[in-house]
């Protein structure tokens, strides 16, 4: 099947679509594709996919002449001749051992070249009865987030298998340039721009690290927090991690200290030839980023998978903490704050609720359940986790109405709900698709109510484009969609984008990951965070 499309992102009459390693350019006004950025390694991936296929296709042959083979003799049919088996320069060696025809040594007892024989055999049998080794296909990369500044002259991508954070100039026209790339730390979770051009990225080990946008040149910074020292000893001890997972992990990390101390040096981390500053951290997995003002001041919120919504300052105070919102019982997925409603956040996850919170002082306001809603439409749903919610201001004679838009992981609808003055979800509406949303991206318009464009799953063997734009209408208070477009149809097809069902998941779907099995807990398997182990749930 095909990798569909996975990131949207808008930005005046362009919008940018990102599916595999690729990201591709159209023009909003007439859906037309404008250009395409390929990640560098797309091209070595689409060649390894090709090969491994071929040596598939040859295992899939041999397998089918060895049934043809016992079916003749099934029938009582003379078995084909066997081929002849070619051997390199050390198999000739390695068989210079005298052998019985048994494959054992004159006395009976195997020799020592006849049990290399045979384990050599073994692992031939193991890839294949050509006797090549398995193709072994590098991961795939993927483009994980697409954002951009205000005036759409940068776009911002992560690229997940490399870490990587690129920025690129922007025309204004849907032609991109000049891509800057830099490999962080750690795998980022979730990033935004700042109001001074400095890009905040969040990690799956829990720091939040600020760079500038245009890179300077300048070496790594230590303004405010310094980095990481070389170590003697994890931060961590066996008293201090409580789970099976943390405790491998810990245990892995004071192995790699003490070959590093063996060999008469430390443990040096990575350090980036970029600036790049260490701003805050959580003792748990990041997984949402938002930037809020209050009084004149920005603030960095950040979430967590334990249930833990941090209200901090901005740079350069990023080491202040001015609350928290706490009252999840799952692990979050999003946070949104409506633009037009600057001191509200909203939140949702792995609980069955979506929560509203005056984020400044740390009280919740409402709440309103997500699962109920899901099982409107499928009375099979018993969970729901949240992975992204977006916010959508709707023209109304009786003013401008500000809506809530949340897709969940594995549900194929787009769920909404209008924010009341009460700060209260009411109106719970449903778009109901026909593949799993991965994304949205609003679009506003000057003449009319607002698009939404969406990527999404539509699963192998499916007529329907992972690209649409849904023009919408509202009635008795609730968003419907009042006419579809499919979009993304003129651009050609390239060998990184085939996959197997089983690839895109491993690709696309990993949010009900993030959910600790009960009994995972009960065994101590929790998967909470050291301080300086990485959960093994963590990617890099």
């Amino acid at each position: 099947m095909k990798i569909p499309y996975n990131q949207v992102h808008a930005n005046g009459g362009i919008f940018f679509a990102a599916r595999s390693g690729q990201i591709h350019t159209f023009g909003l006004a007439h859906g037309k594709h404008i250009s395409t950025w390929k990640h560098p390694d797309v091209e070595g991936v689409a060649e390894a996919v090709n090969k491994k296929n071929m040596v598939d296709e040859e295992k899939r042959d041999l397998a089918a002449g060895a049934g043809d083979a016992e079916t003749s003799q099934e029938a009582g049919q003379e078995p084909p001749a066997k081929r002849q088996r070619t051997v390199s320069d050390d198999d000739v060696s390695t068989s210079k051992a005298v052998e019985t025809s048994e494959g054992q040594s004159r006395s009976g007892t195997p020799t020592d070249s006849e049990k290399k024989q045979k384990k050599k055999g073994k692992a031939a049998n193991q890839h294949g009865k050509s006797g090549r080794s398995q193709s072994r296909v590098p991961e795939r990369p993927i483009v994980t987030h697409l954002t951009s500044t205000v005036d759409g002259k940068h776009l911002l991508a992560i690229t997940g298998h490399d870490k990587t954070i690129w920025v690129f100039e922007h025309d204004g026209a849907g032609h991109l340039s000049n891509p800057t790339r830099r490999a962080m730390p750690k795998r980022p979770s979730a990033v935004v721009i700042g109001p001074d051009s400095q890009i905040l990225s969040a990690d799956k080990f829990g720091d939040v690290y600020s760079l500038p946008l245009v890179p300077t040149g300048a070496p790594v910074t230590t303004t405010l927090r310094p980095m990481p020292k070389p170590k003697t000893q994890p931060a961590a001890n066996e008293l201090t991690v409580h789970s099976k997972r943390n405790l491998t992990a810990l245990k892995a990390q004071q192995k790699q200290i003490e070959e590093a101390r063996l060999k008469g040096g430390d443990a040096k981390p990575d350090v980036p030839d970029f600036e790049l500053t260490l701003q805050l951290g959580h003792v748990s997995l990041l997984t949402a980023l938002a930037l809020a003002e209050r009084g004149g001041r920005t603030y960095t919120l950040t979430a967590d998978r334990d249930e833990h919504i941090r209200v901090s300052r901005y740079l350069p105070q990023a080491h202040v903490i001015e609350n928290f919102c706490l009252g999840h019982k799952e692990f979050i997925g999003a946070l949104v704050i409506p633009p037009t409603r600057g001191h509200v956040l909203i939140s949702g996850g792995g609980d069955t609720d979506l929560f509203v919170w005056d984020w400044h002082s740390g009280k919740v306001l409402s709440k309103t359940g997500v699962l109920s809603v899901a099982q409107k439409i499928d009375t099979a749903v018993a969970k729901v986790a949240v992975s992204n919610l977006y916010s959508l201001v709707y023209p109304a004679e009786s003013g401008n109405l500000t809506y809530v838009l949340a897709i969940c992981e594995d549900i194929k609808a787009i769920f909404s709900w209008q924010l009341t003055e009460e700060s209260i979800l009411n109106h719970p509406g449903v778009i109901q698709l026909p593949g799993n949303p991965l994304a949205l991206s609003i679009v506003s318009a000057e003449d009319g109510p607002p698009k939404i464009l969406v990527a999404q799953d539509p699963g192998s063997n499916s007529p329907v484009n992972s690209l649409s734009l849904f023009s919408l209408t509202m009635n008795e208070g609730r968003l419907s969609v009042d006419t579809t477009s499919q979009l993304g149809e003129d651009v050609a097809d390239s060998a990184d984008l085939e996959a197997t069902e089983q690839e895109v998941r491993n690709l696309l779907y990993g949010m009900e990951n993030l959910r600790k099995q009960k009994e995972a807990e009960d065994n101590g398997e929790d998967g909470g965070v050291a301080e300086s182990a990485e959960p093994a749930a963590t990617e890099d």
